[in-house]
């Protein structure tokens, strides 16, 4: 069982913290003070009509929550900040990968056993993998976020023009989700940017993919272990996972030269076994898949691990588009799993 999805050669200050804490809270009131309302703005007037015209939202309860939310300055500088492309890749990994974690994955696998072993018959998903998921998310469960997602969601639409056309559905489909689940909304808490439950699904992931899988009537991806497996088991199954087929080995690349516009390109298997062996790049164990990628993975300055990655590691992608994310959360699912049959 070591080697079903991943092939590895496997070779994490508090001081001042109430401080800090109270110089944010600070910061956050005094920002809230010196700006205007989000219902000022021209753009979520438009927003609000948009609901009212497409879903018969309600305008007074959207004006009224809209004239008590100001923009959240931390919010979008966590958004531009994105601290795994600049360190390497084994400092990055530590941060989900440790005996902790991995203990905790094992106990969390051993007390949804049932769960897990229904998800892979129901979707054909590797169960590792699922409980990996959630472990790097959320370590299982126990950091969920603690933002007002209506908030975070409304900053990122109409003050983030990089990305707020994405953001502008989410938050459609988060007070669509708010009304349907019976959710007050302001009272959600999720992450920075809007991911909801221990499986951190954006709103419209949660409307479309989550689950009741223990049939107890409500979608809770907060509360409910078995809800987390089963949306995670459909989500990837909807992205095009592979039951029990390897998603990455490691690769051994003769040339540079003659790959190195390949090397992480795009989001998809690009070349076959045979051609990436036409090009020099081997892989270092015995293993013909279909097509695969080429990734790298700086370890430091004068060194990068390369891999060959297929369909099942940009699935993972799918869930989060860093190959770092990808490659950590299969190291782990491939930890669990020894550690469970060892």
């Amino acid at each position: 069982m070591l080697n079903r999805v991943l092939a590895l050669s496997l070779t994490l200050g508090l001081l001042g913290c109430t401080t800090a804490g109270s110089q944010v809270e600070a910061q956050t009131a005094q920002e809230a003070f010196q700006q205007v309302p989000y219902i000022k703005q021209p753009e979520v007037q438009q927003f609000i009509d948009k609901m009212v015209s497409e879903h018969r939202y309600d305008r007074a309860l959207l004006t009224d929550k809209f004239s008590n939310t100001f923009k959240r300055h931390q919010v979008i500088t966590k958004s531009d900040n994105q601290p795994e492309v600049l360190v390497p890749f084994h400092k990055y990994r530590a941060n989900f990968i440790d005996p902790v974690r991995v203990k905790q994955g094992v106990a969390f696998a051993e007390r949804n056993k049932s769960w897990l072993q229904k998800a892979e018959k129901d979707y054909g998903v590797d169960w590792p993998v699922i409980v990996a998921l959630i472990g790097v998310e959320t370590a299982y469960g126990k950091v969920t976020g603690s933002k007002d997602v209506f908030t975070s969601l409304t900053t990122l639409s109409f003050d983030y023009p990089r990305r707020g056309g994405y953001f502008q559905s989410e938050l459609e489909a988060y007070l669509l989700l708010a009304r349907n689940q019976g959710w007050s909304i302001g009272s959600t808490k999720g992450s920075y940017s809007g991911a909801l439950g221990m499986v951190q699904f954006m709103p419209s992931n949660y409307m479309k993919l989550a689950v009741d899988y223990d049939q107890d009537g409500r979608v809770d991806l907060w509360g409910s272990e078995a809800d987390a497996i089963g949306s995670i088991a459909n989500y990837l199954r909807h992205h095009g996972w592979k039951y029990r087929e390897k998603a990455a080995i490691t690769a051994r690349v003769d040339n540079l030269e003659s790959v190195q516009e390949m090397v992480n390109k795009g989001r998809a298997p690009i070349l076959s076994m045979r051609e990436w062996a036409e090009k020099g790049v081997w892989s270092t164990t015995h293993y013909n898949g279909a097509k695969a990628g080429l990734i790298g993975l700086r370890e430091s300055d004068s060194h990068v691990d390369y891999w060959l990655a297929y369909e099942n590691f940009f699935t993972i992608m799918d869930y989060n588009p860093s190959r770092r994310y990808a490659m950590s959360v299969l190291e782990l699912a491939n930890r669990i799993e020894q550690y469970e049959g060892s």
